[in-house]
């Protein structure tokens, strides 16, 4: 018989959920930016600037 799903998480599931609720938008805004000045610092390797 497989696992029972209507029970209730728990506490890791539940506190890490919570974790990544608030941890998930600042990791991917972390990221976005990172990608755009490695964009930017690549263009001005290319164009001489830096």
């Amino acid at each position: 018989m497989g696992p029972n799903l209507t029970q209730a998480e728990g506490q890791v599931y539940g506190v890490g959920c919570k974790i990544f609720t608030i941890a998930g938008p600042v990791i991917l805004y972390g990221i976005f930016t990172s990608w755009v000045l490695g964009v930017l610092y690549w263009i001005g390797k290319m164009m001489g600037i830096i």
